[in-house]
Order: structure tokens, then C-alpha cells, then sequence
């Protein structure tokens, strides 16, 4: 039996034979997470994840969590199976091996409406989780960032860092269910068509400009058009239903902007030390841009 298939606990290991035979190959599937793992096992016919995780929070979204979303449950892997130990929680889902092409990276209309369904079929919602990731801007995640930047640019940007922080405070209020983590690489298209989005382990409550504002690559765009796109987009969207407009285009359009930089300035804190010198480089360049236009 293969090494990596027979280090699988056996629940998986029998489920994963009788559904759908020996593997072909077995490919571990990258990423910035020390903990648990992720790999692609392919069949004669088909192909599965299997997602290893210490932390429970993607495990109990499939569990708890996708029962109060069947009419969203199309936009999300299918939960073949799942496994639960004393320390590490297991989940197979569907692969979506056709990536979400690079030419749709830019405020995708079709990405928008997912994302416009899941806000709405979940405003004003609690989740149903004990421990979910909770999304906050901390001090500490300033200090560590300015702890990256030369001295002559750090004194220069550090007011502006806390002043976004401050401004940035209605991003967090529990306005609806957010995946927390639509970036570009974490959605796909099944066969028929259908975009769906995947890694729910920062599912949480927020503003809908946090999932907004993390569909785009980067740090958004430096003239602000398309931060302006995705907002005319989302709110028209709102048009269409009889509920009064939740906020202001405008304000929209500012609350992307904050998110897009404190989900930077998160990402940094906490990861900047799995990131390769040119990257980290690149970012911290980018980001002082941005901080040096006053936004």
C-alpha cells in the first residue's frame, strides 16, 4: 500500500478504497499552514482532497454549518466524508481541479453573486460555531509590521497605520457570515459551469467588504477603480431586493479599501516569517505605496 495513503488513519484509508479503488497518485497540495496537510489523491475516474487539520474550524463548517445553506450548497465542495480523532479532524471533498482563470481575477460578476447570496442568505445570522475565527485588527499586528519596515520609512507610516485601525473598526461587527478567505487561488469551476469556493477554515462574522475586499490579488488597485467596480457591482445587486441598502456605495467602496489593507497587515504579522525574502520584499514595497498615499 502506498507510504503516504497507509499514513492516513484507517476510517480514510477504507473509505477511500471502497468508494473508489487504489489511488493513482497521491500529491501533497502546498501551502503557507505548518499544521495538518492537504493532498490530491486521483482515481481511474476521479478525483478527491483530503484535508488534514488540528484546528476543527474547516471540519465543523461542512458539519454544522453547511445545514443552513442548501440553497448555497451548490457554491461549496461536496462533503464525501469525515473523520474526527482525539487531536486531528479529516474532511474528503470534491476536487475542483479547473482553477478560477487569472482573466476573472477582477471583480467577476459571477463572484460577486456568490458572494452576494451567501451575505444575504446569512445577514444578521449567528454562526453556529463555539470557537470560529474571529477576524480584528490588534495593535501587536501594527507593531509587527512596522517592525519589518526600514527605519526611515517606519516613522513616516506608523500614524496612518493606526489611524487605518481605527477607521477600520465597522469591518468587524457581525453583520453577516463571511468565508473569510475568497482570494483568487480558492475558488473553482466545476464542469457544468458552476463557481464554487473553497477553504472555509477563517469562516466568520463581518463586513461583507472583508470578502469583498480579498478577492483581490494584491493590494487592490492604486487608482481605486476597481475597488469602485466591486462595490457598483455588489450594490447593484442589492438594488434588486426590497430590503433597504445596508450602506452607502461610497462607503462600501472606503470599506473595501481598509479591509484589503488590514487583511495585509494580518497576513504579515502572522506569516511573514513562511515568506521568501523577494516576496516579503515585494509586499512591505507595496504596502508602503499605499500607506505614503494617505489613504
Amino acid at each position: 500500500m502506498n507510504k503516504t495513503l497507509r499514513e492516513f488513519p484507517q476510517d480514510i484509508q477504507l473509505y477511500l478504497m471502497e468508494s473508489f479503488g487504489f489511488p493513482v497518485t497521491i500529491e501533497k497540495l502546498s501551502g503557507i499552514k505548518s499544521d495538518g496537510g492537504c493532498h490530491r489523491l486521483r482515481f481511474e475516474d476521479i478525483s478527491v482532497i483530503v484535508k488534514q487539520m488540528k484546528e476543527p474550524q474547516e471540519y465543523l463548517f461542512y458539519k454544522e454549518c453547511t445545514k443552513y445553506l442548501q440553497d448555497f450548497e451548490s457554491h461549496i465542495p461536496s462533503l464525501l466524508f469525515s473523520h474526527k480523532e482525539e487531536v486531528d479532524h479529516w474532511i474528503i471533498i470534491e476536487d475542483l481541479e479547473k482553477p478560477f482563470p487569472k482573466d476573472r481575477w477582477f471583480a467577476d460578476k459571477e463572484v460577486l453573486q456568490v458572494l452576494f447570496k451567501f451575505h444575504t442568505r446569512t445577514w444578521g445570522k449567528d454562526l453556529p460555531l463555539k470557537s470560529p475565527y474571529s477576524p480584528s485588527w490588534q495593535d501587536e499586528m501594527n507593531h509587527r509590521v512596522l517592525e519589518l519596515l526600514p527605519n526611515n520609512i517606519r516613522g513616516q507610516v506608523e500614524g496612518d497605520l493606526f489611524r487605518l485601525q481605527r477607521e477600520a473598526k465597522d469591518l468587524f461587527k457581525p453583520i453577516c457570515w463571511l468565508s473569510g478567505d475568497t482570494n483568487p487561488t480558492n475558488w473553482g469551476i466545476r464542469r457544468d459551469g458552476t463557481v464554487v469556493i473553497f477553504d472555509w477554515e477563517r469562516n466568520c462574522t463581518g463586513s461583507p467588504a472583508i470578502d469583498l475586499a480579498i478577492t483581490m490579488p494584491g493590494l487592490g488597485s492604486d487608482d481605486g477603480n476597481l475597488e469602485s467596480l466591486i462595490a457598483s457591482r455588489y450594490m447593484s445587486m442589492w438594488s434588486e431586493l426590497s430590503y433597504e441598502l445596508p450602506f452607502t456605495e461610497e462607503k462600501l467602496i472606503k470599506d473595501i479599501k481598509l479591509a484589503k489593507l488590514w487583511s495585509v497587515v494580518e497576513f504579515l504579522a502572522k506569516n511573514w516569517t513562511t515568506l521568501e525574502h523577494e516576496a516579503l520584499s515585494n509586499i512591505l514595497d507595496k504596502l508602503i505605496t499605499r500607506l505614503m498615499k494617505r489613504p
